[in-house]
């Protein structure tokens, strides 16, 4: 019986491994590019590389690619600032908080929606700009029904 254990909690245990061993993508990436660094570099930046996609409603992608940040403490918020940089789109957002209020012509609160920011397919549990990025990380940007 406990060989039968053994082997279980074995099988179990590089299944689990076997499962968190990378990210399983949220999106295919597409060829957009752009980059960050905040204007003074303190010299102890360190460079991630992510794949970002923001979405306004009805299916219009504004980004969809990779962006490289090179920050002391590089944010979620700071991949979101390379890819509109990168493409030249408009945004309205708090550098403080990484708050999103609006992305080209998309404004939060239009129709009950709003930017609603994911990392690995999962919701941001604070801002953008408290949640540390990671390479390889895929982040969403999607402009969608919220409600309270």
């Amino acid at each position: 019986m406990k060989k039968v254990l053994a082997l279980f909690i074995a099988f179990v245990t590089i299944f689990a491994f076997v499962g968190c061993n990378g990210e399983e993508p949220t999106f295919k990436v597409g060829e957009d590019t752009g980059t960050y660094a905040p204007a003074e570099l303190s010299g102890y930046e360190v460079e991630r590389t992510v794949y970002i996609q923001i979405m306004g409603p009805e299916e219009d992608e504004l980004f969809n690619g990779e962006v490289t940040v090179t920050s002391s403490n590089p944010t979620v918020y700071e991949a979101f600032l390379a890819a509109c940089s990168g493409e030249g789109i408009a945004q309205t957002s708090s550098a403080d908080s990484g708050w999103i209020q609006s992305v080209a012509s998309y404004e939060n609160g239009t129709n009950d929606m709003y930017w609603i920011g994911y990392i690995n397919g999962e919701g941001l549990l604070v801002g953008a700009g408290s949640s540390q990025i990671r390479n390889g990380d895929y982040i969403q940007f999607i402009f969608e029904a919220f409600t309270y």
